[in-house]
């Protein structure tokens, strides 16, 4: 029998066509485990956040597994895609992009990631299987991919085998490699250089990159030279540069996908680096395409949205058991916290990696809370998964809480008694943590009315007159008297009869009634997680420490007594008791169990 010939055919890769239409695939719908479905346009960063356990990678493993074939998962059971373009669009496009492999009639189509075959084209149009095509459409970083994914590229002949690594879309395209260099310029200093000459793979070098002299081009002996001798091969740097560099090989040279998944972008990134990866996968990522990102980062939310605000859709995941459940914080909410310097700055998206969330008056209310809470007697062995996050000052509360709240982040709220001062401000945090002001507003009025009729506030002439007996016989040019001038301010102190509830607290109230109305009132402010300080306010826990107030006070109260045991502190820790005894419920026990303690099938769904 004779020898056939080999009729295998290889076409190079043409000159891209973008008069093409490029057919896509995006999602439209999400059905998540709990039944809740999401609405999703194609082209949006979509970034899931949550704390651990809650199942944001299993949600970008499970995405990606849709777009080859419909079968329900564990964290999502339903997708709704959308298919934009039609087989022979798909067709023509491959034909004019993609590199042609194979016998005439039998070809291959082979690029970046993907090969299809001229017979698989027609699963671009079945419902329920779309394997064969599903790596033209879609793309996943993993985390463990994270280090190697900028390692050196295979060799190939260019332009005659298709890609099979983002460093082979570099050395095809100069205008690519110098924005990839551009951006990692800006995040570490120095340059990011595709190794042209490499011979049995590609490296990328890092260094100042070598000027191109007369005669001379990056394959030229003299180059190469001038290239090792000041460079370093990405491969020998550290893991955020190499961790930084893979991210945005992907990102960037990503040209045919429609749906990408980034698990973790902020692995091995100090916190500035890891703004800079968000604002660039932001600003920079291809247009008309969905984005799916993990993070457990504030750094990259916040780069996320510096690079693309009006494209950020945040939605928290939550795990209760086997169910997962999703709130999304609306777009004109993420763009109110971005306009607003003091919300963005708060801590408040920091929140949304934790179990529960404490809202305070100020930062030292946060560290003295924060240590009662995590003492042993408190929260036992571990520590409590929460994070206290201070609104310098309490009319601000209600704003942050509302954010948090929007996005199912279990919330408290510490208030200083004088809250009750202000009827707008007590209703308005009242309303936000889910109360009806209507069954708490006969008891903020009684109390209101017996502390002003107690003692009204005192008139300007009053605190005048008590100014200048404090000032008579007070001249000449030595120092002011400490003792005058602590006199004055105790004066500023009582100019409200509301200041003096403040340093005592409930003990301060008119007896009867008003301590009635006011026990009623806290009981129904707890019930929704707004405790109001009993003792007025912080420093009523602890009032035999002297000279110290804020911080001042924390410092010595965490210097000087023991929080676990101390008599005078024990208000302090059963008013922590109780809260965090409310709290607790509010946390599934699988996110309060530590991963190890999942099965496997459930470590899996993390």
């Amino acid at each position: 029998m004779s020898e056939q010939p080999d009729t295998t055919q290889v076409a190079p890769i043409k000159t891209p066509d973008a008069t093409l239409p490029k057919p896509k695939i995006s999602f439209s719908t999400v059905t998540f485990s709990n039944g809740d479905v999401l609405t999703f346009e194609d082209d949006e960063i979509v970034v899931f956040v949550g704390p651990n356990n809650a199942g944001k990678s299993a949600a970008l493993r499970e995405l990606e597994q849709f777009v080859a074939r419909s079968v329900a998962q564990k964290v999502i059971t339903a997708v709704g895609l959308r298919r934009e373009g039609t087989q022979k669009e798909l067709l023509d496009y491959l034909a004019k992009n993609a590199l042609t492999m194979g016998q005439a009639g039998q070809h291959h189509y082979a690029g970046m990631g993907y090969s299809i075959h001229h017979s698989h084209l027609h699963y671009f149009d079945q419902p329920e299987d779309r394997h064969p095509v599903a790596p033209f459409f879609c793309t996943r970083l993993s985390t463990e991919a994270r280090l190697t994914g900028s390692n050196p590229a295979n060799a190939i002949a260019l332009f005659a085998e298709p890609p099979s690594h983002p460093i082979h879309m570099l050395l095809m395209d100069n205008v690519l490699a110098a924005k990839m260099s551009r951006l990692f310029r800006h995040a570490f200093g120095t340059d990011l250089i595709p190794f042209r000459a490499g011979g049995g793979s590609f490296p990328l070098y890092v260094g100042e990159k070598p000027t191109i002299s007369p005669g001379e081009d990056e394959l030229s002996r003299s180059f190469i030279d001038k290239l090792r001798a000041k460079g370093v091969p990405l491969q020998e740097q550290g893991d955020g540069m190499r961790s930084f560099a893979s991210v945005l090989l992907y990102v960037l040279a990503s040209d045919h996908h429609s749906i990408q998944f980034l698990d973790e972008p902020e692995a091995f990134l100090h916190p500035p680096q890891a703004r800079l990866m968000g604002e660039f996968i932001a600003s920079e990522r291809k247009s008309k395409s969905q984005l799916f990102i993990a993070t457990h980062s504030t750094d990259i939310l916040d780069g996320l949205i510096s690079g693309g605000a009006e494209k950020v859709r945040i939605i928290r995941i939550q795990r209760d058991g086997a169910v997962n459940r999703v709130k999304e914080l609306s777009k004109d909410k993420t763009a109110a916290i971005v306009n607003d310097t003091l919300a963005r700055y708060s801590r408040v998206f920091e929140g949304i990696f934790y179990q529960h969330v404490v809202i305070c008056e100020a930062d030292a209310d946060c560290l003295f809370y924060s240590s009662i809470l995590n003492t042993k007697t408190i929260s036992g062995d571990r520590r409590a998964d929460v994070l206290f996050i201070h609104t310098a000052g309490k009319h601000r509360m209600a704003q942050l809480a509302e954010t948090l709240r929007q996005l199912d982040v279990p919330t408290s709220v510490i208030a200083d008694i004088d809250l009750l001062n202000e009827e707008s401000t007590s209703k308005k945090l009242f309303e936000t943590m889910g109360g009806d002001w209507s069954d708490a507003s006969a008891n903020f009025k009684a109390i209101k009315k017996a502390v002003e009729e107690r003692r009204p506030p005192l008139k300007a002439e009053q605190v005048a007159g008590m100014l200048r007996e404090k000032l008579e016989g007070i001249g000449g040019t030595v120092e002011f008297p400490k003792n005058v001038e602590r006199d004055i301010k105790a004066i500023f102190k009582t100019l409200s009869p509301w200041d003096e509830v403040k340093r005592a607290g409930r003990s301060a109230l008119p007896a009867g009634q008003a301590v009635k109305h006011f026990d009623e009132l806290t009981a129904k402010a707890a019930a929704i997680g707004l405790w109001i300080v009993p003792v007025g306010e912080l420093e009523g826990f602890c009032r035999s420490i002297e000279g110290g107030h804020g911080p001042g006070f924390v410092a010595k109260v965490l210097e000087e007594r023991s929080l676990e045991t101390d008599p005078e502190l024990k208000d302090a820790r059963e008013f922590v008791a109780k809260l965090w005894e409310r709290a607790r419920p509010n946390i599934s026990e699988a996110e309060e169990q530590p991963a190890e303690m999942h099965s496997p099938t459930e470590r899996a769904s993390a």
